[in-house]
């Protein structure tokens, strides 16, 4: 998804892209990782110096419930990161220091027709992460 896409989604929706969205966007599509949402402020901030850190949480919100930006919760110390979506995809996340890399393919994806069963569950959406830890912060065979 680039920023074109991201401003047609937009206004299919009905939303403006206002110049603090703008901002985040482009923080997001700059980053060769997902952000934290301190990490997108900080980013923003640098050109929007009053932008207070509730309306980058809060469109960071907006854009992840249009679809135009992924929220990956993590179980860890750095909450959730953020990242433009571009495809659907999982992820990797390391509970050493944060780090997180795209899984490529969904393992889960061929079962969400099978499984709600007689349930009247219909499933729209699911979320895949995989904890372990980086080359980085895997070292030797220690126990962390």
């Amino acid at each position: 998804m680039n920023a074109d896409d991201v401003t047609k989604k937009l206004q299919e929706h009905g939303c403006r892209l206002t110049p603090q969205r703008r901002l985040i966007i482009q923080a997001l599509l700059a980053s060769r990782e997902p952000l934290t949402a301190q990490q997108v402020f900080n980013t923003v901030s640098l050109e929007f110096p009053n932008i207070s850190f509730d309306t980058v949480y809060r469109n960071l919100g907006l854009l992840s419930q249009l679809g135009v930006v992924n929220r990956i919760n993590l179980k860890v110390k750095f909450n959730c990161r953020f990242e433009i979506a571009r495809g659907h995809h999982h992820h990797f996340i390391c509970l050493g220091c944060g780090s997180s890399f795209p899984v490529d393919f969904c393992p889960f994806e061929q079962y969400t027709s099978e499984l709600p069963g007689n349930t009247g569950f219909r499933v729209v959406d699911h979320a895949f992460e995989v904890y372990g830890y980086c080359a980085g912060c895997n070292v030797g065979d220690s126990v962390h």
